[in-house]
């Protein structure tokens, strides 16, 4: 695998240039469903590879903030302001890293990832006691700011705090939970809202219902695959939760399929250009 070619090629398919940058909400829901997924922030490992709506805005690789600017607090109220409207989904969906999925993804997302019944998860050990209780609390309540709902579920001080941020990581992770807008609670910075995926996304979760998981983690291999071009197995695995011993023959079925192929231990999107 050649990765510098590879990266040179992801440049081109990000389209990350200053004369392209991202600048309006309906340009970063176009950014964002053209590609299916897009981190807010590019981690700096890029171990996990994805476009970052970040560095789009910037129209640059690489694009990491130093300093708060004008760019950074857009992509900030955007990340509120663009699931509020239903326009995308944002929360930790992917390795418990901020991410958007397009609507188009999310049922796939949901049905591959997602914990469909929170009791049955919750008397099977599969979700703790914490998040257990914050869930709870919003099927009661419905969507609640996040120091409202903190309250709600009565976690105090803070030890409290942590557990509270904790339990709303692991409903993010499970897809049970999704950030759906922001608003002010007093503090410096605006309150994230929090509502059930279930309640937020509701055309998503139904259609997500008719998918089994195998069919939706080939529908996001296969995607992700055509939005960073190749990637290691192991990103695969880390990024779609599917065990090692799940995930060859899942691979060969697709190659067989021919919805990708295997390059130097790498899985690549199936296309007649080498890599």
């Amino acid at each position: 695998m050649d990765t510098r070619l590879l990266e040179r090629q992801r440049l081109a398919h990000y389209q990350l240039a200053t004369s392209k940058r991202v600048s309006t909400p309906a340009d970063a829901t176009r950014y964002i469903n053209r590609f299916g997924f897009c981190w807010l922030f590019a981690p700096r490992d890029r171990k996990l590879e994805l476009p970052s709506l970040f560095e789009a805005v910037k129209g640059k690789r690489d694009a990491h903030i130093e300093d708060w600017d004008a760019d950074s607090d857009k992509v900030w109220t955007w990340k509120n302001d663009l699931p509020a409207a239903r326009r995308v989904y944002y929360g930790k969906a992917l390795a418990g890293k901020p991410v958007f999925v397009s609507l188009k993804m999310l049922p796939n997302v949901i049905a591959a990832l997602g914990v469909e019944d929170a009791a049955q998860a919750y008397s099977h050990g599969a979700l703790s006691y914490d998040a257990k209780r914050v869930y709870d609390c919003l099927k009661q309540l419905g969507a609640q700011p996040t120091q409202a709902l903190k309250r709600s579920a009565g976690f105090i001080g803070k030890e409290g705090n942590a557990r509270y941020h904790r339990a709303l990581d692991e409903l993010q992770t499970k897809l049970l939970v999704a950030a759906m807008g922001a608003t002010n609670e007093g503090a410096a910075w605006p309150s994230q809202i929090f509502d059930l995926v279930e309640h937020w996304f509701e055309n998503e979760t139904r259609q997500a219902k008719t998918l089994d998981a195998q069919t939706a983690r080939s529908a996001l291999i296969e995607r992700y695959l055509k939005t960073v071009l190749a990637a290691p197995p192991d990103a695969l695995a880390r990024l779609f939760q599917i065990p090692r011993v799940e995930l060859k023959p899942l691979l060969d079925e697709m190659a067989q399929a021919k919805k990708l192929r295997v390059q130097d231990s790498w899985v690549v999107a199936h296309r007649k250009s080498a890599i």
